[in-house]
């Protein structure tokens, strides 16, 4: 690793450490645990290189996972993986990505195209996983085990 990365992992370790001192200041202790833990289980998913991850909480973390919320761990998202400057945009109500909110580049957040593009690819993985699902509730009929 080269000066110029280490300088910027520390700017950027800097700088998310300054955003969850103000965060302990702003949400109360039950959301700040949730959006730890999250932030840990995202760190090493799929999302880190761009994929998509589908969060696993139970009922009383899926309360508190108020969109306030999910935006904040979009931003501690982007400030641990990102060297750019990221911003939360919401995608809309298409059928797959209805109140999703992702994180973007802040040059391409106004950009019609590019949104297009990114809820293109929410909606094939989404269909993608969806067949998937039915092939291994398939095969697990046919095996004689309850999907």
């Amino acid at each position: 690793m080269d000066r110029d990365e280490r300088h910027d992992r520390s700017e950027r370790a800097e700088r998310l450490t300054q955003y969850l001192t103000e965060l302990q200041n702003r949400i109360d202790p039950r959301s700040l645990e949730l959006l730890m833990r999250l932030l840990r289980e995202l760190s090493t998913s799929p999302a880190v290189h761009g994929g998509t991850y589908e969060l696993g909480m139970g009922p009383e973390e899926k309360e508190l996972f108020t969109p306030a919320l999910q935006a904040e761990l979009l931003v501690l998202f982007g400030l641990l993986t990102s060297q750019d400057e990221r911003v939360v945009v919401d995608l809309g109500d298409s059928p797959h990505a209805k109140g999703m909110k992702v994180l973007v580049p802040q040059d391409r957040a106004e950009d019609p195209d590019f949104l297009l593009r990114h809820k293109q690819r929410v909606a094939a993985d989404a269909e993608q996983r969806e067949r998937d699902r039915r092939e291994v509730e398939g095969i697990a009929r046919a095996s004689g085990m309850e999907p």
